[in-house]
């Protein structure tokens, strides 16, 4: 008999839903942090790909590009990667500082 918890699948779908999960929260830990509002679109165009709906599937879309793999994803900071997401800010929008 197989078990379901030995099969490449499940450990690929459990591997992927871990990720998610993670991604999920760091995102809504940078938009506490960074005091963002989620429904808004101000920085879709510099986050994100430009197609999200709004700031928090924005951010969530950059999150997954800093974090390319579950094992990438467990070596993440919050406060590092809030650093990286205001540098990108920066670096990609007309504001000049950041100031908490």
């Amino acid at each position: 008999m197989i078990r379901v918890e030995n099969t490449q699948a499940y450990k690929t779908f459990m591997l992927k839903k871990h990720f998610d999960q993670r991604v999920r929260e760091l995102t809504t830990l940078l938009i506490t942090a960074l005091y963002i509002d989620p429904y808004a679109k101000t920085i879709v165009g510099a986050c994100g790909t430009g197609t999200e709906p709004d700031n928090a599937a924005a951010i969530y879309s950059w999150v997954q590009q800093q974090a390319c793999c579950a094992s990438c994803i467990l070596e993440l900071d919050v406060k590092t990667l809030q650093r990286r997401l205001v540098r990108h800010l920066l670096d990609n929008t007309q504001q000049l500082e950041y100031v908490e």
